[in-house]
């Protein structure tokens, strides 16, 4: 094949290139044209090499070598991949023109070490792959942080979390990977350094860039006629432990997390809901709820009352959804407590455990005003008549005297009284209550002593207790919203449960009923009571009664609805262990890097490609010949000897003034042992080499 220099001796082009003759091609090299020559025009370009086929002296200006690599790139294409470098890589030792400037140089091949420069380099190509660590442990961070954040997770969340933490955790393992090769890469020309070894040993550390290799020289570094490991062995045993430390965190990290049932939230889609049945009101489901007794809902309404006194009270504002609690009733935001109102759970059919609150809410409201006592109230002692202890003499707000009987009485407690005749006549679906405080005739003092309300005189507070329609749901959202609605009987029950005790007394218009408990509760009132905080009792046990039937086991049903509550699912941390898998390895690989920079900057570091070991091992490879590229490792050295012994370093020279000369040009090679220059030892020196 016959080649076409780029320029002609007079500085010309040649025709083959202007088009005046076409180009031709043959299977031999013209002899006319010095090999050497030729390979040189092709490496230096427009650079002219002088007659005896040697570079001319002086530093040639820098020109752009082509390699077979140059043939496949993307330069001239129209489209180009640039990535921005921070710095060279640490394998990379240019002779700067401050070096050339104080002694010049006549090759192109010498190189300079700048022990500084390097460990600078290893640093910051550590640094970089050990923040690519760090972003995906802090991805890793953010992600479950994030998640678990959220009340409920949807599927599609779920499936997106687990996809993001399985991604991050591959890229963290590949990142171990990455980064464990690259500490390899940096460490073992400092191993190559340190001592002479066989073929067989040096090809193994040279080759030591994975865990795999690790592995290899943990087992095949031993030497021969020695029982205890060498360094070398142990550390790559110390460092593949890391490593699989590291990547057994990773996989840890899956159990430092749960998707769990959430205790506290519930999914809510249209479905099969059940309500509470507000058309009778009963401890258990009746056969036949239309023909209820009145008398065992009375009595049943003032028990659930009773038992509603578990709940807590809390205002707000009843169209604001503050969430499902099981022991709150809430009240309205006015500070006055003009009205009580409780707002109705959704339950789930198939588990009474699944509850969420709803916007259906149902409210008391009471006026109550007090009525003058004229004679009698203290429970059974009554100075004006021996003869009727129980008896009560009092005034209504219109003057009109009355004379009452009420002999479920206790010193210093409230009797409530219901009028099962005088119901409704105070209004649609109101009650009528009489609150009476019988008088204990003892001092403040004494009531303090004995811990029971102090009401040196009897009072009585004639009350109106109002009860609305369920409101605030939509009606849409129902196949029967009939079956949501609070009948009126059951209305007025409710009103006056607090009164209520089942029992009818003849020739009586009224039922009686003290509340049991602590004397201090909130239904036995002390004597410096308003008529408002009178209402306020009976509001409060009137929504008391509703809250206890909803939450404590009064008959429901089930209808259609927009609200079925479901198991919802919420991510469970424990923070204490991923906290520290996330934070404590980029912490124990920060202070592996360090040790990398430290260990690594007593050798100089070659490039890690093929290329760069075949010209260090190049004089050995000479002793094996041109022939069995097909032999193996073993087998080259097998044919070398088993005797030699190589190391990686500078070879002495007798002219090498010291290491503090750095413009004496060292050559940097694999040395014999048998050479005789014995180990070794220290830092390589800085400067030039070649």
């Amino acid at each position: 094949m016959s080649y076409f220099p780029l320029n002609q001796p007079d500085g010309t082009k040649s025709n083959a290139w202007n088009g005046s003759e076409p180009a031709e091609f043959s299977n031999t090299i013209d002899g006319s044209t010095p090999n050497k020559a030729l390979m040189q025009d092709t490496v230096y370009g427009g650079y002219t090499p002088s007659d005896n086929s040697d570079p001319v002296q002086g530093n040639p200006p820098a020109q752009k070598q082509r390699a077979w690599s140059s043939m496949f790139s993307r330069t001239n294409s129209g489209f180009s991949i640039t990535t921005p470098k921070i710095s060279s890589p640490a394998w990379q030792h240019k002779l700067n023109e401050k070096h050339r400037g104080r002694t010049p140089s006549d090759k192109d091949t010498i190189r300079y070490f700048d022990r500084s420069r390097q460990t600078r380099r290893v640093f910051i190509d550590c640094l970089c792959m050990w923040l690519v660590t760090a972003v995906i442990c802090g991805g890793l961070a953010g992600t479950i942080a994030g998640f678990s954040s959220i009340d409920i997770i949807t599927q599609k969340q779920k499936y997106a979390y687990n996809a993001l933490v399985t991604a991050l955790s591959i890229l963290l393992g590949l990142a171990f990977a990455a980064q464990f090769k690259q500490y390899c890469e940096m460490m073992r020309w400092r191993f190559l350094a340190s001592s002479y070894r066989t073929i067989n040993d040096f090809e193994e550390v040279l080759g030591c860039d994975s865990w795999r290799s690790t592995f290899r020289l943990i087992f095949k570094g031993w030497r021969k006629g020695n029982f205890y490991p060498a360094k070398s062995q142990i550390l790559a045993l110390i460092w593949l432990c890391i490593f699989i430390l590291f990547n057994v965190l990773t996989a840890l990290i899956g159990l430092t997390y749960s998707i769990d049932v959430s205790d506290n939230w519930v999914w809510l889609e249209a479905g099969n809901v059940s309500v509470l049945d507000l058309s009778y009101i009963s401890q258990m489901p009746q056969a036949d709820p239309a023909n209820y007794a009145v008398q065992w809902q009375e009595m049943a309404a003032n028990l659930y009352g009773q038992l509603g006194q578990t709940f807590q009270l809390k205002e707000s504002d009843p169209s604001f959804d503050d969430g499902y609690d099981d022991k709150i009733i809430f009240t309205s935001h006015d500070a006055n407590f003009t009205e009580f109102w409780y707002r109705f759970i959704d339950a789930s059919p198939t588990s009474d455990k699944l509850m969420a609150t709803s916007n259906r809410t149902v409210s008391s409201t009471a006026t109550c005003e007090e009525w003058r006592i004229t004679a009698g109230g203290n429970a059974g002692f009554s100075p004006e008549d021996p003869n009727d202890p129980y008896a009560v003499y009092f005034n209504d707000s219109m003057g009109n005297a009355h004379y009452q009987q009420i002999m479920d009485v206790s010193a210093g407690l409230t009797t409530w009284m219901t009028n099962i005749t005088g119901i409704g006549h105070c209004g649609p679906r109101c009650a009528k209550v009489l609150a009476l405080q019988s008088g204990n005739n003892i001092t403040e003092e004494e009531a303090a002593a004995d811990d029971v309300p102090y009401v040196p005189t009897p009072r009585l507070w004639a009350c109106n207790n109002t009860i609305s329609q369920v409101t605030g749901y939509n009606e849409s959202g129902f196949d029967d919203p009939d079956l949501l609605m609070l009948p009126d009987a059951q209305a007025l029950l409710i009103g006056g449960a607090i009164g209520f005790s089942g029992i009818n007394t003849e020739n009586d218009d009224l039922q009686y009923q003290i509340i049991n408990g602590d004397p201090e509760n909130f239904f036995n009132m002390p004597g410096n009571f308003t008529a408002h905080g009178v209402a306020m009792s009976l509001m409060r046990f009137s929504m008391n009664t509703v809250a206890a039937m909803d939450r404590r086991g009064a008959p429901r049903l089930n209808t259609t609805g927009p609200t079925e509550p479901k198991q919802a699912q919420t991510i469970n941390v424990k923070w204490w262990g991923a906290g520290a898998i996330l934070a404590g390895v980029p912490f124990v690989q920060f202070l592996m890097l360090l040790g990398v920079v430290w260990f690594s900057g007593k050798a100089i570091i070659l490039e890690p490609g093929y290329l760069s070991a075949a010209h260090l091992l190049y004089p050995i490879m000479q002793k094996v010949g041109p022939d069995g590229i097909l032999m193996t490792a073993d087998e080259m050295a097998e044919k070398l000897g088993p005797d030699v012994k190589i190391a990686y370093g500078v070879r002495p020279d007798a002219n090498d003034p010291g290491h503090h000369e750095v413009d004496f040009v060292r050559d940097l090679d694999c040395v014999e042992e048998s050479e005789g220059f014995g180990y070794i030892r220290g830092k390589m020196p800085e400067g030039r080499y070649d």
